[in-house]
């Protein structure tokens, strides 16, 4: 079976509708829809869409293993998922932590796409930044002008459900680029900036408004 045959599997034995699964999970039943008929071909909430269906993780993601799950009973809500993780009585659990690493174009796209709509395509997967939404990606840094503290290479998490304050380290759009950039973000009285910690590059006077894609909550390095 493929990823799509795999949920449509694990939704029918859990006996729940597409309308069900996607209310418990958090997507619409079009999304639901899509997976199972193969036009999404991944999804960031596979891991909940299996717990909520009882089954393995691994098995959903790459049909790899055993369908079932120990611990987990088919149609738990998000609540009693948590709460059974939690205790560890999911043998699984550690698979909770793990988000996509995209692009820096589908990032861009992410500024303008509604939460429902935006379904990047996963280069990797990385562990999961604490506090961290399920919407949450992860991003390589593209140059040095974040340095010291992001070196070129590095991978940040970024969680798009949080706006960006003051001090605060954003992936943002200006309105008239095309691509979203990396810095932080400084609010001085009526004015915005848009700051690299790097000294060699300018600091960036926001003229116009900007999109926060958003905020970086942590960050991953590979040797």
């Amino acid at each position: 079976m493929n990823f799509g045959e795999r949920i449509q599997t694990a939704r029918k034995q859990a006996k729940l509708t597409q309308k069900e699964l996607a209310a418990r999970v958090g997507i619409s039943q079009t999304a639901v829809h899509k997976l199972e008929c193969g036009r999404s071909k991944s999804s960031r909430r596979a891991v909940t869409i299996a717990l909520t269906c009882g089954v393995d993780p691994i098995w959903l993601d790459t049909g790899r293993g055993e369908m079932s799950l120990i611990g987990s009973t088919p149609g738990m809500t998000r609540d009693e998922l948590a709460k059974a993780a939690g205790e560890g009585e999911l043998h699984r659990a550690p698979l909770f932590a793990r988000l996509p690493l995209i692009s820096w174009e589908d990032a861009s796209q992410s500024c303008e796409e509604p939460d429902e709509s935006f379904h990047p395509t996963a280069l990797a997967w990385l562990p999961v930044a604490p506090r961290s939404s399920e919407q949450t990606f992860a991003l390589r840094v593209p140059d040095d002008s974040m340095v010291p503290e992001f070196r070129e290479g590095e991978m940040i998490f970024v969680d798009p459900t949080r706006p960006g304050q003051h001090n605060q380290f954003i992936v943002a759009r200006m309105e008239n680029d095309a691509m979203a950039t990396f810095k932080q973000l400084m609010v001085v009285g009526n004015k915005t900036y848009l700051k690299p910690l790097n000294s060699r590059y300018p600091l960036i006077n926001v003229q116009d408004s900007i999109k926060v894609c958003g905020v970086v909550v942590g960050k991953y390095k590979e040797y």
